[in-house]
């Protein structure tokens, strides 16, 4: 028996094992048949994941890394330290051919970067899935794939394959950069210098995250002693809005600090609030110190080293919910309490105001934001009921859209009050009477009327002063993207499309222009019905919520659009 069935065979005898196990006879098969199989379907595996593995270099200069195509449009993944701040890259594929590539945004404290790659002749690229890091557990199998030590002059990828080590590691590697592999799995499968920035799979061929840190002995040229850390993909998608945005991303922080405090057992501890800045989004939310830190957005905390892990992955603006036991100081029963509020930054990378978007690549990005949204057909006239709980208050209410109108309709008879209103003026009816819209009411609905009609319209955006793609946002528990706009009035609106649909799923506004934001965001409750909820946007104190009872997409009568005086009703 050849070596490869001599290490194949305890693997191989698993299925016969269980087969036995459920009291079938198990096939008696030549287990070097099937050494050789798994062999082919592994090396077939391979084969599929090798022309999205990409060998990086900055443009003019020495050296080079690793990268993997994550979108067919031409998104490529790498680290920060490999790309650096160089505008202009080249990517080498599989192919054997050398492409031009730009730098869109920076995460320098994951040590994360996004590339294009830029091919007039070519509009799609081999990529591959993005997998749950998550879902990752020790004992693994795992391949890293790249360029070490630059050996691919063909740019066919080396590949190394492994076992996962650990997962949810903490690597501050501060000693002699700012990076900061804030949740990144550890790897025994070999990386050297050169595969930085390259690929990290499963055996299922997703991609798990990128490899970047590696144990080294300078005494041995810098070779691999077995120990490798790649930034976890889970970690990544938390910013590849942002990247995608041109932005230089920041990781979040509470502006506080947690220690393990042994308990009165003596065998374990507990994480407790030790420091907290006054100034901070935390403390305004009600964090004090010492608090006991016992969970963190519905997962519980048990060591201060899963605070830092779950916090150091998320961005700055990310809001979050800690939950706490607070003792008493005279010795009563503990309390338990939530503190929601927005992570800070944590800054890395280069000085403030030193990288700036691109403009041109930025619109860019925003115009195919606008067409993906427009693909998504959202429609011009519909009408929705809702029960709506608003404090103690319960009632229904049906709201009718007609291109940039919105009429509002509460209550019956009587006691019935509408609103319409169509971005620049509006009015209400309520016990017969008739009046113009408040202007804080007005500029509240009417603004985001018009923002929003303007992105469904092809050539819409013009009515805007201004339209900016801001990144990623967390909207109702799925990613969403972020954009920023202006309306003719010059009225601020944060407008939320899913990032899976780029189906409109929310907008935000300030309370008549002040530094005080409101956000209204759909979802789905326990019960799979779809909510509208309103929330106060830095702490998301609930304001407002609304289960859609009823949707019809169907044309309006305009007559329901005009006031009274004009023959509407």
């Amino acid at each position: 028996m050849n070596r490869l069935s001599q290490r194949a065979l305890p693997l191989l005898l698993l299925p016969a094992l269980a087969a036995s196990a459920a009291g079938q006879d198990a096939p008696a098969e030549d287990p070097l048949t099937i050494a050789r199989r798994l062999e082919a379907r592994q090396m077939t595996l391979i084969r599929r994941l090798a022309p999205s593995v990409a060998a990086v270099f900055q443009e003019g200069k020495p050296g080079g890394g690793s990268g993997v195509i994550i979108d067919p449009r031409g998104y490529v993944l790498t680290n920060f330290h490999v790309s650096s701040t160089s505008r202009r890259l080249e990517v080498g594929l599989n192919d054997g051919r050398k492409y031009r590539a730009v730098l869109l945004g920076i995460d320098p404290g994951g040590d994360i970067a996004l590339l294009r790659l830029e091919d007039r002749l070519r509009q799609r690229w081999p990529a591959v899935p993005l997998g749950d890091s998550d879902a990752v557990r020790p004992g693994e199998r795992v391949y890293a794939m790249g360029n070490p030590f630059l050996l691919a002059e063909d740019f066919a990828p080396t590949v190394t394959q492994g076992v996962v080590s650990g997962v949810h590691r903490y690597r501050d590697a501060t000693g002699s950069t700012d990076l900061v592999y804030g949740d990144c799995i550890q790897i025994d499968a070999s990386i050297n210098p050169g595969n930085s920035g390259g690929p990290l799979f499963s055996a299922r061929g997703e991609l798990l995250g990128i490899n970047g840190l590696g144990g080294f002995r300078p005494d041995r040229g810098r070779v691999n002693v077995g120990v490798g850390f790649a930034a976890s993909i889970n970690q990544i998608k938390n910013f590849l809005l942002d990247l995608r945005a041109c932005k230089q991303c920041q990781h979040g922080t509470m502006n506080a600090t947690v220690r393990d405090i042994p308990r009165q057992d003596g065998r374990t501890t507990r994480p407790v609030i030790d420091a907290i800045t006054r100034e901070s989004n935390a403390y305004a939310a009600g964090l004090r110190l010492g608090d006991e830190v016992i969970g963190f957005e519905g997962e519980p905390i048990r060591v201060q080293n899963e605070l830092l892990t779950r916090i150091s992955r998320l961005p700055t603006g990310r809001r979050v919910t800690l939950r706490v036991r607070r003792f008493d100081e005279g010795g009563g029963e503990p309390k338990e309490l939530d503190c929601t509020f927005r992570l800070e930054p944590l800054w890395s990378g280069p000085p403030v105001g030193r990288w700036k978007p691109e403009p041109k690549l930025l619109a860019r990005e925003t115009g195919e934001i606008l067409a993906s949204h427009r693909a998504s057909r959202p429609p011009r006239d519909y009408v929705r009921r809702e029960r709506v709980t608003r404090g103690e208050e319960v009632f229904e209410r049906t709201i009718r859209a007609h291109g940039r109108k919105l009429r509002i309709e509460r209550g019956l008879g009587a006691d019935q009050v509408i609103e319409v209103y169509d971005g620049k003026q509006g009015w209400t009816l309520s016990k017969g009477k008739l009046a113009p819209l408040k202007p804080g009411r007005r500029d509240e609905l009417a603004g985001t009327t018009l923002a929003i009609a303007a992105l469904r319209e092809a050539g819409g955006e013009v009515a805007l002063q201004e339209l900016r793609f801001l990144g990623g946002e967390w909207v109702e528990g799925r990613s969403a993207v972020e954009l920023e706009t202006r309306d003719q009035a010059g009225r601020r609106r944060k407008l939320y499309l899913d990032a899976a649909t780029y189906r409109l799923i929310g907008w935000a506004y300030p309370l008549n222009e002040g530094s005080d934001w409101v956000e209204r965001t759909e979802g789905l409750d326990g019960e799979g019905r779809r909510v509208v909820t309103t929330r106060g946007w830095d702490q998301g104190i609930l304001l407002e919520r609304a289960v859609v009872l009823e949707e019809r997409v169907e044309a309006q009568d305009p007559a329901l659009f005009k006031a009274p005086s004009e023959g509407g009703q």
